[in-house]
């Protein structure tokens, strides 16, 4: 079965894919494969100051995730996928053309969802960035459609832009729907018949809604007749979901301190290696040594006031690892007061105890 771990922006972060990647090769069948895609990369920003947005592209050996990538101006989108593939192209599987994320804020400026308003333009885009001599494959996120009356708009859409790339990630939900459980789950199966109908396609389609365990997975991947499917909310609180494993308590509990210190260690990493340089960022600056990292961990283990805000970020995924605790919801209250490494360590271990 092909997986896909969801890019979520503040949350598949190189701490978390990696975590993530070391419990799926312990515990993954044979059958399977994982896809790790990165944080959300403003391509503007790469292109005019990427030591402010770098961060989302730090990665680890042999994660090789997919990028994420965003911007609505076709020069700069080309621009910037020429210089990551002349690049950076060693260090990840594919590229992804984000259009899909509803988050309001950034639509006002025309970025995700808000490009599906403009398919033609969008489409012509797609077709231009299909033309560039590709390193890596290309793909599209993008969800079912905008409303109800852009439903057959959106699937017209999506059959043409299947002939320009590699992948074709949708998540089933309307724009309007954003986070809901409510999503039309016929959409993507009458999507990918309707592409199979047009043309022989090589375009993979990609299905994304609530997914709540492997075996759910599996079966939404026979009932849909899916290529891939891809997991995201269910899988911040239980990076296992991607495996048959049913973790102990106190596999929680470590799994949760070693995403603390991954976390801590990543941004030790970013503010040593790239916010400290003046000059162009390399290759090497944004792989992570394992051994590093390992490193790093030990050498943090008995220190406080490490990364203070990291610490204060991670309450993000803590807070998701433990809501199925039924005695954590009192113990949260004073994890919020935790700014030091230490103290919140030993506030996990006692939600966990």
């Amino acid at each position: 079965m092909q997986l896909c771990f969801a890019p979520m922006d503040w949350i598949t972060n190189c701490a978390t894919r990696l975590i993530t990647s070391q419990i799926f090769e312990k515990y993954w069948k044979k059958s399977d494969s994982l896809n790790l895609r990165t944080e959300f990369m403003n391509v503007d920003g790469f292109l005019i100051n990427p030591n402010q947005v770098i961060k989302h592209a730090l990665t680890t050996p042999w994660q090789k995730p997919i990028l994420q990538i965003y911007w609505w101006k076709e020069e700069t989108l080309i621009e910037a996928t020429q210089k990551i593939q002349n690049e950076y192209s060693g260090l990840f599987s594919w590229i992804e053309l984000n259009t899909g994320c509803p988050s309001n804020t950034v639509m006002k400026v025309g970025w995700w969802s808000d490009m599906l308003k403009d398919k033609e333009k969008t489409l012509k885009i797609i077709q231009k960035l299909s033309n560039i001599p590709w390193q890596l494959s290309f793909s599209l996120k993008t969800r079912a459609w905008l409303n109800e009356n852009d439903k057959i708009q959106q699937m017209d859409f999506l059959v043409k832009a299947s002939k320009y790339c590699n992948k074709i990630s949708i998540h089933w939900r309307t724009l309007k729907q954003l986070y809901s459980w409510d999503s039309d789950r016929k959409f993507i199966h009458e999507v990918k018949d309707k592409i199979k109908k047009v043309w022989d396609p090589n375009c993979k389609i990609i299905g994304n809604w609530w997914i709540n365990s492997y075996i759910d997975a599996e079966n939404k991947l026979l009932e849909f007749n899916l290529d891939w499917v891809m997991v995201g909310q269910a899988a911040i609180w239980n990076p296992r979901i991607f495996t048959t494993h049913k973790p102990i308590l106190s596999e929680k509990c470590e799994t949760v301190l070693k995403h603390l210190d991954y976390s801590i260690v990543c941004d030790q990493r970013f503010n040593e290696k790239i916010v400290n340089k003046s000059w162009e960022i390399t290759v090497k600056d944004l792989e992570i040594p394992l051994e590093w990292i390992e490193k790093k961990v030990k050498e943090n283990k008995n220190k406080s006031g490490l990364q203070p805000h990291t610490i204060v970020e991670f309450r993000k995924f803590l807070f998701q690892y433990v809501k199925w605790i039924p005695w954590s919801k009192e113990r949260k209250q004073q994890v919020l007061s935790c700014k030091d490494y230490q103290d919140l360590k030993t506030q996990i271990e006692k939600i966990f105890k």
